[in-house]
């Protein structure tokens, strides 16, 4: 009998190991949501929820997303910008972080962060996805590829290099194409000068022009900061706007340097809650950044 028991353990243990990752049940990815009706739609950006404090951060994030949700019915999924949890493999995080997206029926398209790590994309059914934990997908006439940039700064960059002309190569017709990953390039709190930022930016702003990329998303620095249109680190009108988005929670804020830096076009801590609606149009990307316990509109900005 106790043969019986440990054969038998054994064998679902071999079939979990082999089974591949359990998705998040009743949440929806970008891969579950029909394409949009025409030839417009909007999405959501989220900087950090990083939950934390789950009851707390939990009705943090739920009212952030309701308020927003309330008033802008239209959107078709959340992008978010890493740190969706703060303790990587915390299922309760993970759970106070699913929770409003479930009730909400709100897909996501999560990035992985230095707090959640790439094993929190095991959480969902993502599309192309490589083993360095990077993606990418087409929605519209829009190309998004997620980064994992939580790796060897060379190292990862070769990986994020790939998957960006891959994505790039499978859809040669795309009128946009938008960057997302966690560790902000262009922020203005403490670390917006320290050498992992501009060793980063010296690898990554390159390839984004070369490459015609119209938009990046970023997070990590817990702040807002919007930069001029940017081209080979100068600022050049048609170049790539760069976006470090503030917490979607409001779990943890940072506070902005006292200086000017000449990339900065719009830049802001206000101490509450903020996501952005990205408007996405054949003529234009259109960004409106709100807090959302008052849906004030705090920076826009229209990319052509």
């Amino acid at each position: 009998m106790l043969k019986k028991l440990f054969v038998t353990a054994l064998a679902l243990a071999m079939f979990a190991c082999f089974a591949g990752p359990a998705f998040a049940a009743e949440v929806k990815t970008v891969k579950d949501i029909p394409p949009p009706a025409g030839d417009s739609f909007a999405f959501l950006l989220s900087g950090d929820p990083q939950i934390s404090d789950v009851e707390r951060d939990r009705a943090g994030w739920t009212a952030s997303l309701s308020n927003t949700l309330a008033q802008w019915e239209d959107i078709a999924f959340l992008v978010t910008a890493g740190d969706q949890i703060n303790t990587a493999g915390n299922q309760a995080q993970l759970e106070a972080f699913l929770a409003p997206l479930e009730s909400l029926d709100l897909a996501v398209a999560p990035t992985p962060g230095n707090h959640d790590q790439k094993a929190f994309l095991d959480n969902f059914d993502l599309p192309n996805r490589d083993g360095a934990g990077n993606y990418w997908y087409a929605y519209g006439d829009a190309l998004f590829v997620h980064w994992n940039t939580d790796t060897g700064l060379i190292g990862g960059f070769f990986a994020q290099r790939k998957a960006l002309l891959a994505a790039k190569a499978a859809n040669p017709a795309a009128k946009w194409v938008i960057a997302v990953f966690h560790h902000s390039i262009y922020s203005a709190m403490d670390r917006a000068t320290s050498f992992e930022v501009l060793l980063r930016r010296a690898l990554f702003v390159p390839l984004f022009s070369r490459m015609g990329v119209n938009l990046v998303l970023m997070g990590h620095d817990h702040c807002h900061v919007r930069t001029k249109p940017i081209k080979y680190y100068f600022n050049c009108e048609g170049g790539t706007t760069y976006l470090t988005a503030n917490s979607g929670s409001g779990s943890k804020y940072y506070d902005l340097l006292d200086r000017t830096f000449r990339f900065e076009a719009a830049k802001g801590q206000v101490k509450a809650p903020t996501l952005s609606r990205i408007d996405v149009t054949p003529q234009a990307l259109t960004v409106t950044t709100c807090r959302t316990d008052t849906m004030e509109v705090l920076d826009s900005c229209v990319i052509q």
